[in-house]
């Protein structure tokens, strides 16, 4: 039985546009691997996994990334995004400029505060070691003392008997 769509059995070629048409469908669009859709997402939106992906992107978290689709979904938002504000993080819209100052502010003021309290909490710690040492010294003196005593005690008692 000959195939509707194979040449001839008798040794006929197929024409040359046939030929052509079909290496022109096959170059003219290749599907993207699900492993390079992936990469290309977490590269773009600078994670490392799925629940990273989510956690950082609120219009990516109803997706199921088991799916090719989720996948080609998050890579139309994120390339939808980054075009639409390449330099947003360097050169931000006049309305959020002072909003981000006061952040910086903010954040400096509580770096200050943390490099403060660190240096605060070790000065603590040394006086802590500080105590504990003339603790130690005084403790020692105080058993010193009550040796001598000891002593003096039982000189006392031999002086009144003789």
């Amino acid at each position: 039985m000959v195939r509707k769509f194979s040449p001839v059995a008798t040794g006929a070629k197929p024409c040359p546009k046939a030929k052509t048409a079909s290496k022109a469908k096959s170059a003219q669009r290749k599907e993207p691997v699900l492993a390079d859709i992936k990469r290309e997402v977490l590269a773009l939106a600078k994670v490392t996994n799925t629940k990273e992906l989510k956690r950082t992107n609120a219009d990516l978290r109803p997706l199921d990334f088991r799916l090719k689709a989720s996948w080609s979904s998050a890579l139309t938002v994120l390339r939808q995004a980054a075009a639409a504000y390449p330099d947003w993080h360097s050169n931000p819209p006049e309305e959020y400029r002072e909003l981000f100052q006061e952040i910086d502010a903010a954040s400096a003021s509580y770096a200050r505060s943390i490099d403060k309290g660190l240096r605060l909490s070790g000065e603590l710690a040394q006086a802590a070691a500080d105590i504990g040492a003339l603790a130690d010294e005084l403790r020692d003196e105080a058993s010193e003392l009550r040796s001598v005593q000891i002593a003096a005690t039982g000189q006392a008692r031999a002086r009144r008997l003789n």
